[in-house]
Formats: structure tokens, C-alpha cells, sequence
């Protein structure tokens, strides 16, 4: 009998790994950079909707920044960051959600390094990555 349930076994431990989900990647442009974030999908699923021009985004942009700085706090690399931008744009296909992309940027040894965050509206903030393609 216990041979027979093996198959059974078998399959229910496989839709468990299947049932794993990839990020969706987000590409943006910031400031004439290409940055990449990864968003998963339970996030998006679980963020605030937001219809634009009938009420106020769900997240001000001081919240939004307020949320880089909670973020960022607790990174000593970040320490001397300064705002350079802040965007709010559409989540590509996906028409009722939006985000902020934040540029930031640190200086290290004379040279600026900037700094890409990706923030929901629900105050999630994600950090993205310049493409290395991208112009300076």
C-alpha cells in the first residue's frame, strides 16, 4: 500500500518547487540611465492600487523618500546620500499600480555613485541596478 502512495508523494513535493514564481523585471529610465528592478509578484498583488487623476497617489512623494531613508539607514554605505531624482511611473502592464524610481547618489574617493530604488505604493522600497550599457 505505501508503494502506491509514493507517486502521489512525489507529485505533491513537485508542486511545491513549481509553484515557485520569478520576479517581474521592471526597466526604467532615470536621468538618461537604464536601471532594472525586480519586483515579485506577491508584491504587486499586494500593493496599493491607484487610479490616476481621480484621487491623490496612495503614497506622497515624502513618504516615498521618507521610506529610501528607513532603507537606506541601516546601510553605512549610504550614509552621506543625497536626492538627485524621484519619478512616479506606471508598473509596465500592470495599468492600476505605479511606483517612484529614486536616484540617489554617495561620493566615495572623489567619484559619485549613484544609487536606484524602486519604491511601491505601499512604501516598499526595492533596489535596482544601473544596466551596465547605460550612459553615464
Amino acid at each position: 500500500m505505501p508503494r502506491k502512495l509514493l507517486p502521489l508523494f512525489f507529485l505533491l513535493l513537485n508542486s511545491n518547487v513549481l509553484a515557485f514564481e520569478f520576479p517581474i523585471q521592471v526597466t526604467e529610465y532615470i536621468d538618461d540611465v537604464k536601471i532594472d528592478a525586480y519586483i515579485n509578484q506577491k508584491d504587486i498583488a499586494e500593493d496599493t492600487q491607484w487610479m490616476a487623476f481621480e484621487t491623490p497617489p496612495p503614497l506622497s512623494i515624502q513618504q516615498a523618500l521618507a521610506a529610501v531613508q528607513d532603507f537606506i539607514r541601516a546601510d553605512n554605505r549610504f550614509s552621506d546620500a543625497t536626492l538627485i531624482s524621484i519619478e512616479l511611473k506606471r508598473i509596465p502592464h500592470h495599468e492600476s499600480y505605479w511606483h517612484y524610481v529614486v536616484k540617489a547618489r554617495t561620493k566615495l574617493d572623489n567619484e559619485y555613485l549613484p544609487h536606484f530604488f524602486v519604491v511601491l505604493m505601499d512604501g516598499k522600497v526595492i533596489s535596482a541596478i544601473k544596466e551596465p550599457d547605460s550612459i553615464k
